[in-house]
Formats: structure tokens, sequence, C-alpha cells
């Protein structure tokens, strides 16, 4: 992305956004065995209008889809904003543009009717969790005064988790063919709605 002065905005609109940058700290302890640190880039989406029926969550993943929740609700809850709740359908769409990107691993939207946030990390044991504090800490780079990104920075995937319309969210992970892991999570209704303010 070009040099940005300190004056410069990125205004909120749907389309595609990126950022790249170092994979945020631990929040959790993570045992001796998946300390490996890792590059992580993110993009986020949102577009279109859709509902979908909620439905329960496998219970093979639900400690990681609870530590997921844990941290998008914690970031809705600082803003004032009602939580997420969990909805298996979009986690089956997430899964299912999860594993057309394995081969690739590029961050390459689904282009659906879902907002879409989009991770990857180098370590094979990239959580749902991790993905989403790095969306989180974008939270630094939204001015809501002026409801823009500043200084050339993103914060598109973190005005999409805060986004107050949004009420389900699904995630997914799948292991790319290079090593890294690939995470999509899908918000119903999108946000980052043109001049609208996420909150």
């Amino acid at each position: 992305m070009a040099a940005a002065t300190a004056a410069a905005t990125l205004a909120l609109a749907p389309g595609t956004a990126q950022a790249v940058g170092p994979r945020p700290a631990a929040v959790e302890r993570v045992p001796a065995t998946a300390t490996a640190t890792a590059t992580a880039t993110a993009t986020a989406t949102a577009t279109g209008t859709t509902r979908i029926a909620g439905s329960s969550v496998p219970t093979a993943r639900k400690p990681e889809v609870n530590g997921f929740l844990a941290i998008v609700n914690k970031v809705r809850a600082e803003v004032g904003v009602p939580p997420l709740v969990w909805d298996e359908s979009l986690a089956a769409h997430a899964r299912q543009w999860a594993r057309v990107r394995v081969t690739d691993c590029e961050l390459i939207h689904s282009n659906s009717r879902y907002g879409e946030n989009l991770a990857k990390g180098s370590n094979p044991r990239y959580s749902l969790a991790e993905a989403a504090r790095l969306w989180r800490d974008e939270k630094y780079d939204y001015d809501r005064p002026s409801n823009s990104c500043v200084d050339g920075h993103e914060c598109l995937h973190y005005t999409q988790l805060v986004w107050r319309t949004s009420t389900r969210v699904g995630a997914a992970k799948a292991r790319c063919a290079n090593g890294w892991t690939y995470v999509v999570a899908n918000f119903d209704p999108p946000g980052n709605g043109t001049g609208r303010r996420p909150y």
C-alpha cells in the first residue's frame, strides 16, 4: 500500500481491503509445541444482504468456536453492540471457500452476499481466535469521528467485527498446500456499508 501522510484517510465502503503485518501477540497461553510465530495476512469485504437460519455448533469444534466468539463478542461489547451468535450455515459457507483456496492460499474473496474477513498464518495451528485478534487490532487504525481508516492503514476487518446490524457469524479454517492455515469468517447481515458508521 502506498505511503500516506498523517492527514490521509481511507473512507469506509464495501469492497476488498488488505492489511499485512505481524501476527498479534497471543492473549492466552499456548503450549510449547504450538509457539511458532507467523506472519499473518488479512483481508475483508462485505457485499449484499441475506438471512440465514441459525443452527448448532459442531461438538468437535466447540472449544475453538467458543474462543473465537469470546474475542469477537468482547470487541463488540466494548463499543456497546449486541453479541454475534454462531451460525452453522455461515460456517459451512466459510468451510467451502477455505477448501477452494487451499491449493494457492491466496486471500481472494468468495464474493458472496455475506460480509467476509479472511486471514492466513504460517503456523499450522493458527486458530480462528488468532485471526479474530488480528482483525480486532485494527481498531487502533479506525477513527470514529471521521468514520475512516487513518494514515493509509487497514481497519475494515475491525469495522466488520463491530458492525451493529450484523447478528450472525460462521467461520472455518483449512490447511493450505504450502503449510499455512487459511481462515474465513462470514457475517450476516454484512457490514461496511458506504457512508454508514459501524456503531
